[in-house]
């Protein structure tokens, strides 16, 4: 019995050493709140041989100055009582900044927990930090830029998805069936909404739809235009999908086909 709980205790100081490192490393240069290094960082993170692999979920332009992104790395560790079986822990970075500076960062763990007999995903917090000056000025700008508030509840979106025919049975994901309620109605406040969303895939929705309605004939004003203007040429990227592909693409590739 001594034994065992000696070698449990041994194996459980083994795997934590471990998944301490590649924590460290990321944490390390998370309280810089320098996004350059931590873009040097997400490039380099991802190690075959540590069993380290790491991508962008998404990274893209919230204003002219500030960016959303999230970061996920895993680290395989294997199980010293099971050969060729290994056990997998994730973490996720949501950060915004500037293109030098971290302005909020969150660090998580994936873990589980058991909801009425089920077993559901959740992410434990390691690290947070907000930079409330930085913060203010990202509301300011956005305001300046949309004539309204950022919803900070739907930054870090990641559950819509911008296209048409998706999945194995070709259904309209539920953005694209919302949208063209919007559009049969020709309701351009309601789309202007979507324009003015925190999520960028909404905003590639009502462009689109925007787009729709001009060759209706609806006209948009030169502050409308303005608007379309500056999400079209965001840097970054949105989900997409198309028939049973779903991958990143550009904003700037998507609303090339969108001349107004």
């Amino acid at each position: 019995m001594k034994k065992l709980i000696a070698y449990l205790i041994i194996s459980v100081l083994w795997t934590s050493n471990v998944l301490a490192q590649v924590q460290y490393d990321v944490k390390k240069v998370l309280e810089t709140k320098d996004f350059t290094q931590f873009e040097k960082l997400s490039l380099n993170l991802t190690d075959r041989k540590k069993n380290i692999r790491s991508h962008w979920k998404s990274i893209r332009d919230l204003t002219y100055n500030y960016q959303e992104g999230i970061f996920f790395f895993e680290k395989s560790v294997p199980i010293k009582d099971k050969p060729g079986n290994s056990s997998v822990y994730t973490y996720r970075v949501r950060l915004i900044a500037t293109k030098s500076e971290i302005a909020f960062y969150e660090l998580t763990e994936k873990k589980n927990k058991k909801v009425k007999g089920n077993w559901e995903p959740y992410f434990e917090i390691i690290d947070t930090f907000k930079d409330e000056v930085a913060y203010a000025n990202l509301k300011k700008e956005f305001k300046a830029i949309f004539s309204t508030e950022i919803q900070e509840e739907e930054l870090f979106t990641t559950d819509i998805v911008y296209g048409t025919n998706c999945g194995i049975a070709g259904m309209n994901p539920t953005g694209r069936i919302n949208i063209n309620k919007l559009i049969d109605k020709k309701d351009k406040s309601g789309i202007l909404k979507w324009l003015k969303s925190t999520i960028t895939e909404k905003q590639i929705y009502a462009i689109d739809a925007l787009y729709q309605l001009k060759n209706c004939g609806i006209e948009l004003t030169d502050e409308e235009l303005k608007i379309v203007e500056f999400v079209s040429n965001k840097d970054g990227s949105i989900e997409t999908c198309s028939g049973c592909t779903f991958y990143g693409r550009g904003i700037k590739e998507v609303t090339e086909q969108f001349e107004f």
